[in-house]
């Protein structure tokens, strides 16, 4: 026997590996289920930036400085609006040690 050939079975017929069944395929989403998804991992890169700003995206840094902003907007939100300016200062600290802004007006 070599190595190309299939084991003989006691009888002299060959094994031949069970049937697998194919992989369920789903579906393909449509726009609004991407979209929804999109937001869902966008909301999510947020909530993981708290407090590792530095490891953010631009993207991420800049929806977490308006959810800090729209906080610190909201007079309901009295109780939030010290870790909502402390969050933002972070965002604008990493913001501008990022892209090298001066904020005393040197170019």
């Amino acid at each position: 026997m070599n190595d190309t050939q299939a084991p003989a079975s006691p009888q002299g017929a060959t094994l031949q590996a069970a049937p697998t069944r194919p992989a369920e395929v789903e579906p393909p989403m449509s726009a609004a289920q991407r979209q929804r998804v999109y937001r869902q991992r966008s909301k999510q890169a947020v909530t993981q930036a708290i407090g590792e700003e530095a490891h953010a995206s631009r993207v991420t840094l800049l929806a977490l400085l308006s959810r800090d902003l729209a906080l610190l907007e909201d007079d309901t939100a009295k109780s939030m609006h010290s870790a909502a300016r402390n969050s933002a200062r972070r965002v604008l600290n990493t913001l501008v040690t990022r892209y090298a802004i001066s904020l005393t007006g040197e170019a």
